[in-house]
Formats: structure tokens, sequence, C-alpha cells
């Protein structure tokens, strides 16, 4: 695994890539080896971990026998004050309570990600003596648990690595000199593979050993590693069949399991009775075998298989020793493992965790949202819910009296504006008629002399003229209707009950009004109608007869029944968006309710399927596009 990390984007810069796990245990074995101080030798470990993890700053602090060491490091380019008090914090609250822990935060804009890790500093028996904190970019919250894992790794490496380079280190590798050498080599590995090989190697070399298996557990199963003097393992073979037996023995046990001869000895812990472990060394000519599960925490995370001659048992002591040697790998091992992993083991390995932890017992909350899960699943693949259309939609009325002006005249008066409740017969509005009664007074002189005429031709006994002055006086008379028709159009009534809703001539009193200006619009008080605005790609699912409620933006928890009367046969645009208009009946009683008012409806369409409600607009889009 490369363990490369970028610098958070408040640094305004990128970084190049950090260096390999191999390079990052090769540097913390070289300060071991090199450093004369446990103050120097933390200090440098920090280093190496900070530049590894393109850490902004980061802090240590160990427990070395009397004294405390305290080191800080940050990167050059950020400011260490910044930095320092969350993570000092961080610090303190590892050392309070010890393990790994990781913290993840994200800036307001959401655009800086930065994680605070912490790993526990152990001495050789495996106790807590310390912590190292420090702060980090990420890209996504896998890159937090990676690092994690990988300082966990490097700093349980750092905690053992100066104990083997030193005393005990230098006296386990005394009679060859190269306990350092093995130790970078097995640093240098890029594959669990190669690590794997490095370690059984240096572990067949320095014990003598006629054999050593390193594997790691896949599905309940030993998957061999590496198997020393071997560069293919082939799985078929006998001595393959019965050693990775053996080691999937010791994964079921979770403890050393030994098989060899019976000595002075013999009451150590180390001896069992296991018959795998007894038949792989039947077949091994009665060689001594044992395997030891190698531990990351409380996860087992590979098993060690070693066998000897027969004249060289392996002893509790001995064993020990090999763990303590072995088993600060285990986490770099898996680390590895994990890292070299494709996508689809990755999934498989996922899926399989996820299973385990569903068949183990207990854990009944995580086992109750899962079978929800799996209803939910279920439910939505194959159950069916009642579907809605929700559609916009405005009050109107069923019919609407239009009003306009009788002829070209002044406008003197307005009674009304739109909102007014009016009755049969109010005024709304008044026009000036004083030209109108000059005309009046006029043809009724005109008639008066025609009348006059005609006694005068009568009197002369002169028909013609009689038949002329008639005429002339049904003329004027004519004109004397028209003119009380207009002088009583000068006063403009309400022609039904209902309320004005449209006519404001407030602004226009005072001037003339053109024949057949629209002057009001009056609906009457009852026969509401509702006009929805259906999408057009909802439009397939309407019906005349559907049924559904209305709520208006007004009183929305007053909600009435409707039913679909009609469907107009074409579309309209409405707001920029191309709509289908439906009419719908309802009941509105309520004295607050207007012509114009918007709401929305609710239109029922019958059961859907689950999945069919939640996809089909995703369906529908993507047909249009791919052509599907």
């Amino acid at each position: 695994m490369v363990a490369t990390t970028r610098r958070p984007q408040e640094e305004g810069r990128a970084t190049a890539s950090a260096p390999t796990v191999a390079s990052v245990y090769a540097a913390i074995t070289d300060s071991a080896r090199s450093t004369s101080s446990p103050n120097a030798y933390f200090a440098s470990v920090l280093r190496v971990l900070g530049s590894a993890l393109a850490s902004p700053y980061a802090t240590i602090c160990v427990r070395a026998a009397s004294e405390t060491i305290e080191h800080e490091y940050h990167d050059p380019a950020a400011d260490p004050v910044f930095w320092k008090a969350g993570v000092q914090r961080f610090l303190t609250d590892t050392l309070a309570a010890p393990g790994c822990k990781a913290r993840l935060l994200r800036s307001r804009d959401g655009k800086t990600k930065i994680a605070l890790l912490a790993a526990p500093v152990l001495n050789t028996t495996g106790e807590t003596v310390g912590a190292i904190a420090l702060a980090t970019g990420r890209e996504k919250d896998d890159d937090a648990a990676c690092k994690l894992s990988f300082l966990e790794s490097a700093t349980t490496f750092a905690s053992y690595a100066r104990a083997w380079s030193s005393a005990s280190g230098a006296a386990a590798s005394a009679k060859d000199g190269r306990g350092d050498e093995n130790l970078s080599r097995a640093a240098a590995s890029r594959t669990p593979e190669e690590l794997a090989f490095a370690i059984t190697n240096n572990l067949r070399n320095k014990l003598g050993c006629e054999q050593v298996a390193l594997g790691v557990p896949y599905h309940r199963r030993i998957k061999p590693l590496s198997i020393s003097g071997l560069d293919d393992i082939a799985k078929q073979s006998t001595g393959v069949r019965h050693l990775r037996a053996a080691m999937e023995e010791c994964l079921d046990a979770g403890e050393v399991i030994a098989c060899q001869n019976q000595t002075d000895w013999s009451t150590d812990n180390v001896i069992r009775s296991y018959r795998l472990h007894q038949q792989w060394r039947a077949a091994a000519k009665e060689d001594a075998v044992v395997s030891i599960p190698l531990r990351e925490g409380e996860d087992l995370v590979a098993v060690l298989s070693m066998r000897r001659r027969s004249d060289q048992p392996f002893t509790e002591e001995l064993i020990e020793q090999i763990r303590a040697h072995v088993e600060p790998f285990a986490a770099a091992l898996r680390l590895l493992h994990e890292a070299n992993r494709g996508l689809a083991r990755h999934v498989a390995d996922s899926v399989a965790a996820a299973g385990k932890s569903l068949t183990t017992p207990g854990r009944f909350g995580r086992k109750i949202i899962v079978l929800l899960a799996l209803a939910t699943v279920a439910w939505t693949a194959i159950g069916t819910v009642d579907y809605e259309l929700s559609v916009p939609c405005v009050v109107r009325p069923q019919q609407t009296r239009h009003i306009a002006a009788p002829f070209e005249a002044v406008l003197v008066a307005a009674a009304v504006i739109q909102g007014d409740h009016v009755q049969r017969g109010d005024v709304l509005c008044r026009f000036n008629a004083d030209e109108l009664q000059q005309q009046r007074a006029e043809l009724l002189a005109e008639i008066d002399v025609f009348e006059r005429e005609r006694d005068r031709a009568m009197a002369q006994d002169d028909p013609v003229n009689v038949q002329l002055a008639l005429a002339n006086q049904n003329l004027s008379r004519a004109k004397l209707a028209i003119v009380e028709t207009r002088i009583s159009r000068c006063l403009v009534t309400a022609p039904i009950d209902g309320v004005v809703v449209a006519g404001d001539l407030r602004k226009r009193i005072g001037g003339v009004l053109p024949i057949g200006e629209p002057l009001f619009e009056i609906a009457p008080l009852e026969g509401w109608m509702i006009e929805l605005e259906v999408p057009e790609t909802d439009t397939d699912e309407l019906a005349p007869g559907l049924t559904g409620r209305f709520a208006s933006h007004a009183r929305p928890e007053q909600a009435q029944p409707l039913r679909i009367e009609r469907i107009r046969p074409r579309t309209e645009v409405r707001e920029l968006r191309n709509v289908c208009l439906a009419e719908a009946s309802a009941n509105l009683p309520h004295s607050w309710m207007r012509p114009g008012m918007e709401g929305v409806a609710r239109i029922d369409v019958g059961r859907r399927r689950v999945w069919w409600v939640g996809a089909h607009r995703v369906l529908d889009y993507l047909r249009l596009k791919l052509w599907l």
C-alpha cells in the first residue's frame, strides 16, 4: 500500500506523493539503530510519521523511565499555532483513554476536510506508555480509516523497533549479526506476500527451522502467503494440505498449538493435543510443529506455523519470543493485504464481514436494523402504495358576467371596486348624461313643433302636409327613445348577485371611456370551479371522474374534496411550463374564498409499485436521453 495523502486545502498547495510504507518502516528502523537516546528516537519517529502523512502539525508524549518525552512537528508551510490547541487536546484525550482514535472535521463551506488521528505508544510488555496525535487532510472518510490503520501499524512497529535494535534485539541477532538487516528487508515489502516471505525466511534462518509458513484468515479458512523454501505454493500437494489444515485448526482454537516429543518440560502450556497438528507431525516424520496466532488488538490477523527437528522442540519462552518478534508486523501485514485487494475482493470481504456480524451472538440492535432494511427492500420491490398527483391549481368561477361601456361617455362616478359584493340592481358606476338630457329636450320640442304643423295642415285640408308632419313626429319620437335609453344606461347596475372579480374605475373618473370598454367582471357567489395545471409528464394519469382533495394557500388546513369533470384537449404555457388544464368541481362554501386564489390539488390515480413511484421519473429521463 502506498500511503499517499494531500495537505488540507488551506495550505494552498499540493504535495508530492508521501513515502511508501516500506520506506517509513525502513526510516524507523534506521532511527532505532542510529539514535542513542529515547528522546532523540521518538523525535525522529514523529518527524517520519508527520512527513509520511503530510501532517501540518503532530505531537508525541511518551513516558520513558523517570522522564516524560514530548515533541512537536509541523510543516514549515503551515501555521503551528492554528493546529496546536486542537491536536494537543486530542492527544490528552487519547492519553486519558488509550486506543486508536480518529475525529473527522469539516469546514463550514464543506470544501476542507481534516482528520485528527491518534495511536498509542507501547512498551516491550505491550503496556501503553504514551501516544502520538496529528492532523492530516482527507478527501473522503475512507482516507481517514486507511491513514489511521497506517498510523497504528507504524506506531506499533516503532514501539518495538528500538527494543529489538537495543539489548534484546542485539542478543537475539548476535549469532549471525543480521537482525537489523532482516528488519529492514521486512520493512521494504510492498505486498503481503513479500512481507510474509521476508518473515518466514528470516525465522527459518535464525531458528534453524525445517519449514516456516505464514497465512492470513479468509472466510474462516487460511490463505497461505508464504512457505519457506517454496517459490510457488501448490495447494493440492499433501504437505501443503496438512500444513494448511493445521493452521486452520490454530485459527479455530485461537491459541498456540504445539505437537512434539514429551520432554522434561512437558508440563509447559505449549503442549497440546490437536488431531490436525498430529497428522501434520506424522506427515513430517515426527518433527516438532507449532502454530502461533498473531493478533492486532483483539483481532486474529495471521497464523504462523513452524516445523523443527524432533530433537529441537519449541519451549514456551521461545514461542513468546517469536510472537513478540513477529506480532508487530501483523498490523502491517493486514494493512498491505487490504491495500492490495481488488474491487471485487473488497466488496466480497465487506459483504462477508457484514454477514459474519449478523450470525454472531448478540448485536440484537444491528440485526433488527438489518431485518428492517431487508423488509424495506422487499416492500419496495413488491409492495404497492396509493399514488397521488400533486399539482398547482386556481379557483375560478364557473361563469362570469362582463360589463362594458354602453357608449362613449365621460365617467363621473365609480361605486364599487373588485372584491365588493353586489346585488342585482346595485349601481356600479355612472356616466355624464347632460348632453343626452339636452338632446332629449330638443327632441321633445321637435315633436311639439311637428304636432302643431300637423294640426295646421289638417285645418287647411292639406293631407300631404299632414302625413309629412306625422312622419317627422314619429322620427323624432324614435330618436327620443334612443336618447332616453342612453340616459338610462348612464347608470350602470349589477345584472346579478355576486362579487366583483375585476374592475377598478376610480382612477378613470372624468375621462372619456370608448364604447365597448370593459368595466367590470361579476361572478356569482356560488358555483366555483377549480382549474388544475397538470404537467404534461403526468397527463397520461388523468381521466374524468378521478377524485382528490384541494387545499388553498390561504387555509391549507381546510381541505375540500374535488372531482375532475373535464380535461381540455390542448396544452398551454403557464409560467414557462407546458401544462394540461383540467376542470374540477368542488363545494367551496367558505365566505373567505375568492376567485383567483391558488392552492394545491392532490389527485388519487390508484395504486402503484413502490419502486415505480420513486424511480419512474428517473427512468423516463433516461429513456429520453438514452433512447432506451
